[in-house]
């Protein structure tokens, strides 16, 4: 009887214990534009927004940062900064960091990104408990000069 019993409570205790992992930051890209530019160095430079930029630009991605606790927001910048180099995005815009219990969607960015694009998704990933989402731009004055088309 004590080996059913000693059974239960480590069935019930993997069972139980797997509901409340917290999962390491994952990001995701979103590609909302026909514009393919080449990748920037792995540390590059990606200027982060908070006014709509006094040159010209186009807005070609979103990314989607994803984590399993608040803690992990340094984690989640550097995450999103790092896919923005490797699509080659010259800035970025920050949305705030999102709790999952309390996902606010309306005016979630700025009026000058909204004007630029209309497929910007709010989808969220249920497994993680906070959320972060940027969208991408490269200046005009660097399209003519970088790859508009996919790699074949």
């Amino acid at each position: 009887m004590t080996c059913m019993r000693t059974w239960l409570v480590l069935i019930s205790w993997v069972f139980c214990g797997g509901c409340s992992r917290i999962y390491p930051p994952a990001a995701f890209v979103d590609r909302v534009s026909p514009i393919y530019p080449d990748a920037r160095p792995q540390n590059c430079n990606v200027a982060l927004l908070t006014d709509a930029p006094t040159e010209p630009y186009e807005i070609f991605a979103q990314i989607a940062c994803y984590a399993g606790s608040a803690n992990m927001s340094e984690r989640m910048l550097s995450l999103i900064k790092a896919n923005a180099c490797e699509i080659g995005a010259d800035a970025i815009v920050l949305t705030p960091l999102q709790d999952k219990a309390h996902v606010n969607s309306d005016n979630i960015y700025p009026d000058w990104v909204v004007e630029k694009t209309e497929r910007v998704q709010h989808w969220d990933d249920k497994r993680y408990n906070v959320s972060q989402k940027a969208i991408a731009l490269i200046y005009k004055k660097n399209i003519s000069s970088r790859r508009t088309q996919p790699e074949s």
